[in-house]
């Protein structure tokens, strides 16, 4: 929401859980928490939901959201649901009379955990569908809310989309209407690029970096380790008008130019500014960087630093994100900046069982003399054992 409308800060959202596990099988904590989060409830502190606008629009390009629901009512029976609806003025558009009387819609049914009557057992997946005459008996049951629909029936792609939710947490039925979806992240998944390289960056991941970076059209963004440019493109994705400047070391060697720029314009993206092949860690090549965008500073830097590879150079070689840290901070000393006043650094730092996330963070000496506050830290469970750390920096000075 704060990248879509330029807020300094997000409105403040609390996520309740609409569903409850009551499968047979045993789930360890880590999975209940994340079918605990799969379907949620979105409110503001104050109980009532934020513009629709926003959340449509950040619903848009956050890579973590499959479907955006606005609910429409809530009831015990459907009876209850149907008459609540009514009353509630919310649908009044779609009715006769309204402004868009002549909208298609349709109406799907979705039953989880024990309200599913699917033969196969509850079920709980994405793909997760109910009995075309259990949807049908609950339509037939809410007549005195459809039978004011004007518009035809049309069940691929219609105006109106209203989605029936039964098996919530609190027992009852949720009415509500398709809003919004997610981007479509699998346009950049590594399988479908002609650029790869060893360990690409998983295009949910390279969205979740992006945003976390606020980047919009018009601002100047620089990967400092940016392999086959997977955060570049999931840039270019959410805001089309950016300006991208990828360094890449394996430039050559690895990594093709050519390969990354049609990844590139098969998508119909803007094609990066410059790839420059080079160590970012090099004033030189960062002069590059910045004359790629008219010798100004970046609004943005995203990366995912070469954990693992590059510290295999030595024992005593710091770790990516610090050394990072030290040419930004040589640069600003040397009036020079390579991120603005006001601009971003998200990056991702991988932690081992017994690693102490720190360890791989700058120091306060260090963010001072880059001109850098430490502003967001989000966990990421990759499995059991490793977690990825979502980082992100304002540069205040």
């Amino acid at each position: 929401i704060a990248a879509v409308h330029e807020l300094d800060s997000a409105p403040e959202l609390h996520f309740n859980g609409m569903l409850e596990y009551d499968g047979k099988r045993q789930l360890s904590e880590r999975e209940l928490g994340l079918f605990g989060g799969a379907t949620e409830f979105v409110c503001t502190d104050d109980g009532i939901p934020v513009s629709a606008d926003w959340i449509v629009n950040a619903t848009r390009r956050c890579s973590l959201i499959r479907e955006c629901y606005e609910v429409i009512a809530m009831a015990d029976t459907y009876e209850e649901l149907a008459a609540a609806a009514l009353e509630s003025g919310v649908l009044k558009d779609v009715l006769k009379g309204g402004m868009n009387e002549d909208a298609t819609w349709r109406v799907r049914l979705r039953q989880y955990g024990s309200t599913s009557t699917n033969d196969k057992g509850r079920r709980y997946g994405k793909n997760v569908r109910s009995p075309l005459r259990a949807e049908k008996r609950a339509i037939q049951s809410m007549a005195a809310l459809f039978s004011q629909f004007a518009g035809r029936v049309r069940l691929k792609d219609p105006d109106c989309s209203l989605f029936l939710f039964e098996g919530t947490k609190e027992g009852n039925i949720v009415l509500a209407r398709l809003i919004a979806k997610g981007p479509k992240t699998s346009a950049i998944a590594p399988r479908t690029r002609i650029c790869i390289t060893n360990t690409p960056l998983e295009p949910v991941a390279a969205y979740n970096l992006c945003n976390l970076a606020r980047i919009r059209d018009g601002d100047r963004v620089l990967d400092t380790y940016a392999g086959s440019c997977a955060t570049l493109l999931a840039a270019s994705s959410l805001a089309p008008n950016c300006i991208t400047v990828g360094i890449e070391i394996a430039l050559k060697k690895f990594v093709k130019k050519e390969d990354i720029i049609e990844d590139f314009t098969s998508r119909g993206l803007q094609v990066p500014s410059a790839i420059i092949c080079g160590d970012c860690m090099s004033r030189k090549i960062r002069d590059k960087a910045r004359k790629a965008v008219g010798d100004e500073p970046f609004d943005a830097i995203v990366t995912d630093p070469p954990y693992g590879i590059r510290e295999k150079a030595g024992d005593d070689a710091e770790p990516p994100l610090i050394q990072l840290f030290t040419v930004i901070a040589d640069d600003r000393e040397a009036g020079n900046p390579l991120l603005r006043v006001g601009g971003r650094l998200a990056a991702f730092v991988p932690v081992a069982p017994g690693q102490d996330l720190h360890s791989s963070l700058p120091d306060g000496e260090l963010m001072k003399r880059a001109g850098m506050e430490l502003t967001d830290m989000r966990d990421q469970p990759l499995n059991e054992k490793l977690t990825r750390w979502l980082v992100a920096f304002t540069c205040t000075q």
